[in-house]
């Protein structure tokens, strides 16, 4: 199995209070205490991972990401790679399960590898369907969790068998592209803005939704970090588009922690995250 090589960015931030009352940031300079790694150290953005490349060992690109497929606690289990075409045009889509890949977050970048000559990715199961939903399917699986283990020689098979249930038939499956710029609710129906990213955590988890909140046309605009476990996707879609709901009043969430700036680096401010649990209600994971 691949393992994930996360790098950690040695960054801190001033908290101060802005005229309203609701903590900002200022950047600063320190280092994680004791030199631990938090499990969100770093602003790892799926909509940045979904434009990344994936090269070969020769640094050739191969393929790009348009996707990731995740589990409603926000687990990463496939990422859906374009194969072939023209800036999209005529691609193809697979699904390599997550622990296939070698992804890395380095300088605020993504970097993925895959071993593989385009050609060779080429002859994968493709999807067949606009949806995904053959990752529904055990049969549609098996084979593409046999044809990525077998391109890594037949002790990497013999350990994907053994880890099997890690890229089993996913039975909800949520589409990061569609998670990203759904509308968010309240129980009450009330509107409270729109899932602008997803953050994912050191272990390939949404940690953080960032909800894009006022403004006009995306002018003016506030971010407010919500934990992922407080999101609940609804299966069904309005006239414009997914909806997740919160069980959060509009009072409270005029009131929740911002992050500044659309580089989110307030989540990486001493404390900041912590704040934003106990404002929320959930436990630190």
């Amino acid at each position: 199995m691949t393992h994930k090589r996360w790098t950690l960015i040695a960054a801190g931030i001033l908290l101060v209070a802005g005229p309203s009352g609701r903590i900002q940031a200022q950047q600063t300079t320190t280092t994680t205490e004791h030199g631990a790694r938090a499990d969100f150290d770093e602003i790892r953005k799926v909509s940045t991972l979904r434009k990344a490349e994936v090269l070969n060992q020769a640094n050739e690109r191969i393929a790009y990401v348009t996707d990731l497929l995740m589990t409603p606690d926000g687990k990463v289990h496939y990422a859906v790679l374009g194969v072939g075409g023209v800036v999209g045009i005529g691609a193809k889509y697979t699904a390599i399960p997550w622990d296939k890949l070698d992804v890395r977050h380095v300088n605020g970048k993504w970097a993925v590898n895959l071993p593989m000559t385009k050609e060779g990715l080429e002859r994968a199961p493709m999807f067949e369907s606009d949806d995904y939903r053959e990752i529904t399917n055990a049969a549609w699986v098996t084979r593409v969790r046999d044809f990525f283990a077998n391109q890594r020689g037949a002790a990497a098979a013999k350990e994907s068998d053994q880890k099997a249930s890690a890229s089993e038939p996913m039975t909800t499956a949520l589409r990061a592209s569609r998670v990203i710029g759904a509308k968010l609710r309240n129980n009450q129906g009330e509107s409270l803005g729109s899932i602008e990213d997803l953050l994912l955590d050191r272990h390939s988890r949404a940690a953080f939704a960032i909800i894009g909140h006022g403004g006009v046309l995306g002018i003016g605009e506030s971010y407010i970090p919500v934990p992922w476990s407080k999101v609940k996707i609804n299966e069904r879609q309005d006239e414009t588009g997914l909806v997740a709901t919160i069980d959060s009043s509009k009072d409270q969430m005029e009131k929740a922690p911002l992050v500044k700036g659309d580089t989110y680096a307030t989540m990486l401010a001493p404390g900041f995250t912590d704040q934003v649990y106990r404002f929320f209600g959930v436990d630190k994971p």
